[in-house]
């Protein structure tokens, strides 16, 4: 029975550590409410994901609006030309920063949500993750 428990309690420790590894995706702002948007006027806001590298590719969506007829999109954030100089395969997207831009067309409440995942690591798996913001568009 012991040599039982000299093989279980390890392999259960290792297990249980990889879960706590896992990366864990940390959004700035926190906070769900992004400032304020008006009508007609051009919009930018970013948002910035920590925790470990964002899944990379061409198409991976950055995030998704509702209502998508709104003017306000949502893409990843661009890098500048010095840093995807050096890059190999070239990519002039930053995946771990998200731009919520656009001109809103009309007044009313919009639902952002920001979704992807994380790569993992040698003792961690992968992890998912999906953030919700609302944009209120107020007239001039």
């Amino acid at each position: 029975m012991s040599t039982l428990h000299l093989i279980f309690v390890p392999c259960l420790f290792c297990l249980s550590a990889c879960t706590l590894l896992s990366p864990k995706a940390e959004f700035i702002p926190e906070n769900e409410v992004l400032k304020k948007a008006t009508v007609n006027t051009p919009y930018r806001f970013k948002i910035d994901i920590l925790g470990g590298p964002v899944f990379r590719g061409v198409d991976r969506k950055a995030g998704s609006i509702t209502p998508a007829d709104s003017g306000i999109s949502v893409r990843y954030c661009q890098l500048s030309e010095e840093e995807i100089k050096n890059m190999k395969p070239k990519d002039s997207n930053n995946y771990n920063c998200v731009e919520v831009y656009g001109t809103p067309t009309k007044p009313g409440l919009l639902k952002i949500n920001i979704s992807s995942g994380m790569y993992g690591h040698m003792f961690a798996p992968g992890s998912y993750f999906s953030k919700d913001y609302t944009l209120t568009v107020v007239s001039p």
